[in-house]
Order: structure tokens, then sequence, then C-alpha cells
């Protein structure tokens, strides 16, 4: 797994096949730095919002690597399909057979270490804010 600066455990692999992102955002082109020849980056979110202006020049440096990009939206799949697929995950929550990755649970009052935590790549699931 890498973090949103595109580091990774020190004891995990130097480069991967496949890395999905989705979050987006001015970090994308340290993830381009860590894809094996032939590796594939798929992006399906931008919630910290577009690459940077540069990203394709980035990407078109790693050219003889054959690395390769893709988005993916929802945009693009048939309604009737997403709702099937919504339904089906809304069923299956509903059943007990869906959780929650909850990385922690903090007071409203913490919001702005909920943000710190964000903003240093070091949440893995969600972050619960309560009154």
């Amino acid at each position: 797994m890498l973090d949103r600066a595109g580091q990774g455990d020190h004891d995990g692999p130097g480069t991967f096949d496949v890395i999905i992102d989705i979050v987006g955002g001015n970090d994308l082109p340290a993830f381009i730095d860590r894809l094996a020849p032939n590796g594939r980056m798929v992006v399906v979110g931008v919630v910290a919002g577009m690459p940077p202006a540069d990203f394709g020049m980035h990407l078109m440096r790693s050219f003889q690597q054959s690395r390769s990009f893709a988005t993916c939206s929802l945009n693009t799949v048939p309604v009737v399909a997403r709702n099937t697929v919504r339904s089906e995950q809304f069923d299956a929550a509903a059943k007990g057979r869906l959780h929650p990755v909850v990385h922690v649970v903090l007071k409203l009052d913490q919001a702005a270490e909920a943000h710190r935590q964000m903003d240093n790549g070091t949440v893995f699931g969600r972050i619960v804010l309560t009154p």
C-alpha cells in the first residue's frame, strides 16, 4: 500500500503492477514513479482535485517503461447497472455482510487533528467525528 506521497511500506515492493487511486490531486506524479514496467494506474476519484498541469509530461517521461494511465467515472456506468450494484450493496450491508473500515473515532472538537492525519496520509479507512 502507498501513502498519499507515493511512498510505501519499507518492507513492501518497490514498484507496483497496478495502482488504483481514489483521491487524485497533486500527488499523482509520485504514483507514476512507483509503477513497474507495463504498470497501469487507474484514477477513480478526484476528491483532492485534478492532477497538476504537468502530469501528462510526467507520464510521458516514463514512456520507455510502457506505463499507462486511465480514469474511471461512475458517470460512464449505465444507471440501471449502477442502481443494481448499489441495491446489492445496501442489501449486503443490511444483512451485516459489509462493515466499514474505521481508522479512528474523534470528538468534533478534534476535527483539526482529523485533517492533520488525512494530510499526513496516515489514515486507512474513515475518520468518524462525533458530537
